[in-house]
């Protein structure tokens, strides 16, 4: 990973968005704080679109959308995606049809005990009924953060039961259905906004911090990492090519600073 100050000014000045990770990337212990709701406006105001991308559930993003001014939400690292259509209506995009969705939330539900048997401590994540796609586990959100092994123990464990596995710097994920960050990010913005994928990847910047984020790290060149990447690298297939200084929503300002100065 390069500082953030080696970012040629002309990539910087030739962007046309920014996707972003919510947690730990623009929050702080937990809080969006003043200063990134305003890197959000000024970024937006400098005619760049901004996308969360997050491991957050389904009905946190909906909200999220208008409450924050995004473009667009991606939710629960791709299961769903909301954004306004040119009358200011929500619209919204889903991996699967209802039924599909609720019979696989039943198959995880029925899960859960085999995990805990094998993971005495582990607790499902308080925002579990907001979800759709996914269940989510708390390994760092109001318990004590997880070792590095001991995630990887549980996410094989997942995976040996048949499931596809993610992991943020909070939470451990299971699904039934494969879905990405990155395939859904492609989705919205070919299918939403007319852009292609190699122009998304020559135009557009993702930030983030964690395991979740490694797909979009390697997709996207001008991907950045706030500083607190530095605690998942080992979880990440390809670093992100640059890194601030800062870490969590401070590198997140920190980075839209350093967009908006090549404006």
């Amino acid at each position: 990973m390069k500082p953030l100050a080696d970012w040629p000014l002309h990539e910087r000045k030739a962007l046309r968005g920014v996707l972003t990770d919510i947690d730990d990337t623009l929050t702080t212990q937990g809080r969006l704080l003043p200063a990134v709701l305003s890197a959000i406006e000024q970024l937006r105001g400098g005619g760049l679109q901004v996308l969360a991308v997050t491991g957050r559930p389904t009905y946190w993003a909906m909200p999220l959308l208008r409450l924050c001014g995004f473009d667009a939400v991606i939710g629960e690292n791709g299961a769903s995606a909301f954004w306004l259509d040119a009358a200011g209506r929500m619209q919204s995009w889903f991996y699967a049809d209802a039924a599909t969705r609720r019979q696989h939330r039943a198959q995880l539900d029925a899960f859960v005990p085999v995990l805990q048997a094998a993971f005495p401590d582990l607790q499902v994540a308080d925002d579990a009924a907001q979800r759709v796609g996914d269940l989510a586990f708390d390994i760092g959100e109001n318990v004590a953060p997880w070792p590095a092994q001991r995630i990887a123990d549980l996410l094989a464990f997942m995976r040996e039961h048949g499931f596809h596995v993610t992991a943020s710097s909070i939470h451990a994920h299971a699904s039934l259905a494969q879905f990405s960050k990155q395939v859904t990010s492609e989705r919205v913005l070919r299918d939403v906004f007319g852009v292609d994928d190699a122009t998304a990847r020559a135009h557009y910047a993702f930030v983030g911090d964690s395991g979740n984020d490694s797909a979009m790290f390697a997709h996207y060149p001008h991907a950045i990492g706030v500083a607190n990447v530095a605690h998942h690298l080992a979880r990440l297939a390809v670093p992100p090519a640059y890194v601030a200084m800062q870490a969590c929503g401070a590198g997140f300002v920190e980075v839209a600073d350093a967009i908006l100065a090549a404006r």
